[in-house]
């Protein structure tokens, strides 16, 4: 009786076996024959079969092999994909668990080669999968996926960089600072040593108001690549963002060396010399400034706008200077005409440039701006025809 209970327990096994294989032979087939939801079926059934880890662990890893074969072509396939959304994951997954269930399998070239050509080929359809979030401005999914490909290529021992530094963008983008700092950090530890890595760190720093750690990396950046405009840039920005115009100048300057008709850097620099509360304040400076923008691109709508500001001040300067003066000796009185004919003839010189500006984008406080000065300027028909637009 024992030898046939053995008997009997040795036929079933072998039936256990037959069957999964048949199974694992079915998917096969089936996929190759572009029956993929079948092929995922039958593959099932043979990988969650309660005997499978019974199987040769070659057998096992062959069946993976399979299974990860089908669901990369599932998820190639739009009208299936979206019944299977985990089908990427499922073949990366099958991978690994190919590698793990025989170790020997892959030692065989050709099987190395079968296996890591497809964990590569998932790795980029997660990339090729983040681009396509990115662009359509889904950043946080974008960066998963980014990070995704990554971790993937790690399978081959070879880090994909560009995924890493990319899963970093999308996080900054998405105003996720702390995670693409993570992904940043991950890059710089690697030995990444590009000048935009230090630039997006800084500025993840200075988004996150972490000044200290925002000059830190601009620092490292500019001790690495001195000379990359970028960089100083992020640097100008800190510094005018801390209100430190003054500490800025250097920086600038060097920066118009190197792009003297940049418009952006001189309209900063036009920024810092025109502001009245500052001690640094150079109407003179700024007013040159902003001319040479214009004479680039007469279109800049803020260099006219500001520099009809600066002749403003400075009108107003020299009202306020002869409003000082209460005496009323004939030198006073000439004293007071002369500073009042000043204020008179700075309005006159920004009222150009104010009226270029209204034409250019009107509002209700530049309309109000220019009836004022063409009433000071005794400019009374303009005021009455702004007043009728």
């Amino acid at each position: 009786m024992k030898k046939l209970v053995i008997l009997l327990a040795v036929l079933l096994s072998a039936n256990f076996m037959m069957a999964q294989k048949m199974d694992r032979t079915n998917a096969y087939n089936y996929n190759k024959n572009g029956q993929y939801e079948k092929a995922a079926e039958s593959i099932e059934k043979c990988v969650e079969h309660t005997g499978f880890l019974g199987m040769k662990p070659k057998d096992q890893a062959q069946a993976w092999l399979y299974r990860a074969m089908i669901y990369i072509n599932i998820y190639q396939n739009r009208t299936l994909y979206a019944k299977y959304p985990d089908a990427l994951e499922k073949a990366y997954v099958s991978l690994q668990n190919c590698i793990k269930a025989d170790p020997d399998y892959v030692k065989d070239p050709q099987n190395a080669q079968d296996v890591y050509s497809r964990v590569a080929a998932i790795g980029e359809c997660y990339f090729q999968d983040g681009i396509e979030q990115f662009n359509n401005k889904d950043y946080a999914a974008a960066a998963l996926n980014f990070r995704k490909s990554y971790d993937i290529s790690l399978t081959g021992s070879r880090p994909d960089t560009s995924a890493l530094e990319n899963a970093g963008l999308a996080y900054m983008r998405g105003e996720l600072y702390d995670e693409a700092l993570t992904n940043y950090n991950d890059l710089k530890n690697l030995g990444y040593d590009k000048v935009d890595l230090y630039k997006n760190m800084a500025s993840c720093y200075n988004l996150k108001g972490d000044d200290e750690n925002s000059l830190k990396m601009i620092n490292e950046g500019l001790a690495k690549y001195p000379g990359d405009a970028g960089m100083i840039i992020e640097k100008v920005n800190l510094y005018l963002k801390q209100g430190k115009g003054e500490e800025a100048l250097g920086d600038l300057n060097k920066l118009q060396e190197m792009d003297p008709n940049n418009v952006s850097i001189l309209f900063t620099l036009g920024n810092i010399f025109g502001d009245d509360t500052h001690d640094i304040f150079d109407p003179d400076k700024a007013i040159a400034y902003y001319t040479k923008i214009i004479e680039i691109d007469p279109t800049y709508y803020d260099a006219h706008y500001n520099l009809a500001m600066v002749y403003i001040t400075l009108s107003n300067q020299k009202i306020t200077a002869a409003n000082e003066i209460t005496g009323t000796s004939k030198a006073e009185i000439e004293r007071y005409n002369a500073l009042m004919d000043e204020s008179t003839e700075y309005l006159r010189q920004g009222l150009p440039y104010a009226q270029t500006a209204y034409q250019a984008q009107p509002s209700d406080d530049l309309k109000h701006l220019l009836k004022t000065m063409y009433v000071k300027l005794k400019m009374f028909q303009e005021a009455k025809e702004l007043d009728a637009q």
